[in-house]
């Protein structure tokens, strides 16, 4: 009897520590995450959003603190003064804990976008790196369009890239979903 007294603690024990077991979250409230875009059109090197007007590649990093409960880049891209006029922002970006979405803010009759909207040609990259305060806890990812994926390049660096047949038009949204 005290052999299955026993062995009935044990699975119990056993049972409390796999369900309050690992809890990470692929990315942590309250940690900082810096932009920066690329873009790379087919047959050319990838350069930065700001190389286009010819300021330097941070010119337009932009940085917010993630909260679970508010959007990080309202306006991303957004910039005044450039030599195309104020340039409203492309996409609203949201993280949380286990997933990214971006939805496209301007619509055709927004200033300076719509000369951009289509399809995607093969070799064309449109590329959001996210460099972070600390350290991510993402393993995987899946992805709402199969035209749009996620890299981890480090600990601290994600990138989600744009790439070839990605259907850039008005209303357009996707989610990146974080696996950790």
């Amino acid at each position: 009897m005290t052999t299955i007294k026993t062995l009935f603690l044990m699975l119990c024990i056993s049972t409390i520590f796999v369900a309050c077991g690992d809890d990470e979250k692929a990315l942590d409230e309250g940690i900082n995450i810096t932009l920066r875009n690329t873009l790379q059109d087919p047959g050319s090197t990838e350069g930065t959003y700001p190389a286009l007007f010819g300021l330097a590649d941070d010119a337009f990093d932009e940085v917010s603190t993630l909260s679970y409960s508010s959007v990080e880049f309202a306006t991303a891209l957004a910039q005044e003064g450039t030599p195309f006029g104020d340039i409203s922002g492309l996409y609203a970006i949201d993280f949380n804990e286990s997933s990214i979405k971006f939805t496209l803010i301007p619509d055709e009759n927004t200033p300076f976008w719509p000369m951009q909207f289509g399809v995607f040609p093969e070799g064309k990259f449109d590329r959001y790196y996210f460099t972070l305060s600390e350290a991510h806890n993402i393993k995987g990812s899946s992805s709402s369009d199969e035209n749009v994926r996620l890299r981890i390049d480090s600990d601290n660096v994600i990138v989600v890239e744009l790439g070839a047949g990605y259907d850039f038009n008005p209303g357009k949204t996707f989610t990146i979903n974080l696996e950790s």
